[in-house]
């Protein structure tokens, strides 16, 4: 029995074009964050009546371009990872529209560290987030 709120009420209807950017958020991106903050998710969130292991991500979606993501919504954070919507979908990936818009979430298998290293390896290098502010 799942404990956490059903995420469906939260989940946006919209075309993934194959080519948006994964924008995966930094500071620092490793396998114990990715973990770490999969393991919160699931704590909090079902998805299709079972815990919803997810990390958070930003894409590049109508209106949202990635120097906007990096202005607006990851002006914190130091560094930052990238990859395509179509990769990930490629390579088993569920990428759900939830939140406001560009947040998605994207559906791991599961909450350790073979699974974050798996996803941690469709990304790049680590890019630094030239838009990163101490304060706002």
């Amino acid at each position: 029995m799942s404990h956490g709120q059903p995420i469906e009420s939260l989940i946006r209807v919209e075309t993934l074009p194959h080519e948006a950017v994964v924008v995966i958020r930094g500071g620092p991106i490793t396998v114990a964050k990715i973990v770490e903050h999969s393991l919160r998710q699931q704590a909090v969130f079902t998805y299709r009546g079972e815990p919803m292991v997810a990390i958070s991500v930003d894409l590049t979606i109508e209106g949202w371009s990635i120097e906007r993501i990096l202005r607006e919504r990851m002006w914190s954070r130091s560094n930052y990872a990238t990859n395509t919507a179509g990769e990930l979908r490629s390579a088993g990936y569920e990428l759900v529209a939830t939140s406001a818009a560009p947040h998605y979430s994207v559906v791991l298998p599961a909450a350790s560290p073979g699974a974050a290293a798996d996803f941690l390896g469709h990304f790049g290098p680590m890019l630094v987030n030239e838009f990163r502010q101490r304060r706002r």
